[in-house]
């Protein structure tokens, strides 16, 4: 950001960034956004040579702006359900020790949770599912080595 701009050019550019986004969303190409923008903010307001180039820059900061606002809530989601499964497992924690089976089996599903969560788990096998036809692909540690016979 320029130090130039002041807080209305801020507010401008936010307002008419959001508005090219609501034209892109309904499927304008960048040359109808850009004149719609025109007709709408007026040339001398806009930056100077403002055209599909400028209208396409507009609609990619705008969604680099809310896709950096969705990546920052969905960490702090995160951040809350490893916070409620510690808070969990520290609830039981003394009777896992004490060797409660239920509390041991509650701990497992808690870690499970959270290994499964956070990606800690390397798949087994992956599903694909194409023109109807299911596909299994499997990790090269499930597969045996097929025995190769000498040639005598």
């Amino acid at each position: 950001m320029k130090q130039s701009q002041t807080k209305a050019q801020l507010i401008k550019a936010a307002e008419r960034r959001a508005f090219v986004l609501d034209l892109r969303r309904t499927g304008a190409n960048y040359r109808a956004i850009a004149a719609q923008v025109i007709a709408r903010f007026k040339i001398e307001n806009l930056p100077k040579g403002y055209d599909s180039r400028y209208a396409w820059q507009d609609v990619k900061r705008e969604l680099d702006r809310l896709n950096k606002e969705r990546d920052e809530g969905a960490a702090a989601v995160r951040r809350l359900e490893l916070e409620r499964l510690d808070r969990m497992l520290a609830a039981i924690w003394t009777q896992v020790i004490a060797g409660s089976y239920g509390a041991i089996d509650r701990a497992l599903r808690i870690m499970e949770r959270r290994a499964r969560f956070m990606g800690l788990d390397m798949p087994t096998g992956i599903d694909l599912t194409t023109g109807g036809k299911q596909i299994q692909v499997v990790s090269i540690e499930a597969v045996e080595p097929v025995k190769q016979m000498d040639d005598e």
